[in-house]
């Protein structure tokens, strides 16, 4: 009983001594490596995906994109001259039209 209780404790510290030894000198397992497939042997059509935030009629996708602002500027054609012959100011919203051309509307003409 002994001798079995002795061979039990001697196998099992070579075992200790041996798994801790193998520990600190093993490397670390290569990861397998894949190979991808080329270009030619792919059958998956690349696809170019194009993101944008803007939404067509929403928002501006061209530099000159009518977007007006209020604007006062003389205007005798519609407001006519005042006592001092001044024109009168009236109140225009103006911005750029897809050709990059300044256009602006009348809105009103503007108390005195």
């Amino acid at each position: 009983m002994k001798r079995n209780l002795l061979v039990a404790a001697f196998v099992s510290l070579t075992m200790a001594f041996a798994s801790a030894g193998l520990a600190q000198t093993a490397e670390p397992l290569p990861l397998p490596v894949k190979k991808q497939p080329q270009a030619s042997q792919s059958s998956v059509p690349v696809a170019v995906r194009s993101e944008s935030l803007e939404l067509p009629g929403l928002t501006a996708c061209h530099q000159c994109e009518w977007r007006p602002k209020p604007n006062e500027m003389a205007a005798p054609e519609h407001c006519g001259i005042g006592a001092d012959g001044k024109p009168l100011l009236a109140q225009f919203e103006c911005g750029f039209s897809q050709e990059c051309d300044r256009v602006c509307n009348f809105v009103r003409c503007l108390p005195q």
